[in-house]
């Protein structure tokens, strides 16, 4: 069986960590950026954190941010053996109603676009605002969605 909760439990958040550690291949500074700025938010409760268990074991996460007057879905992981079994979208699903907002704003690279898209704009009616190269590294493209709704992060 499968569980989603909200934390704000330090230990979570350092479970999440591992779990989001790959993307610093995709964004340059993740760690720095996800412990210096995820972590003290979710730990105060000022942003969110959804983990998806199984068997006590981590094995998805959802971050996300609606403070400041942003609003904004920052990243949905699962890891790899859990993969294609609806859970990234049961994540998705949660984050929406945790952050009570039907479009934030957020950003896919270009080697997760494929995997986002579809889901992005016909589950979920996200607009996709803009395609920018250079965003978060040199000459890769960064797709962006629902920009209207924020700042960029």
């Amino acid at each position: 069986m499968i569980t989603f909760r909200r934390s704000h439990a330090f230990v979570d958040a350092v479970r999440a960590k591992t779990l989001l550690d790959s993307l610093s291949v995709y964004y340059p500074e993740f760690e720095y950026w996800y412990v210096n700025q995820c972590m003290p938010g979710i730990v105060t409760g000022n942003d969110v954190l959804v983990v998806a268990e199984a068997h006590h074991q981590l094995i998805g996460v959802g971050l996300g941010k609606a403070r400041d007057g942003e609003t904004k879905l920052r990243c949905i992981r699962v890891a790899p053996p859990y993969q294609s079994r609806g859970i990234g979208l049961r994540l998705v699903d949660r984050m929406l109603r945790e952050l009570d907002h039907d479009k934030p704003h957020c950003t896919v690279c270009e080697e997760m676009f494929h995997s986002y898209s579809a889901p992005f704009i016909n589950r979920y009616g996200f607009d996709l605002s803009q395609v920018s190269k250079h965003l978060y590294r040199r000459g890769k493209l960064e797709y962006v969605f629902n920009q209207a709704n924020s700042h960029h992060d």
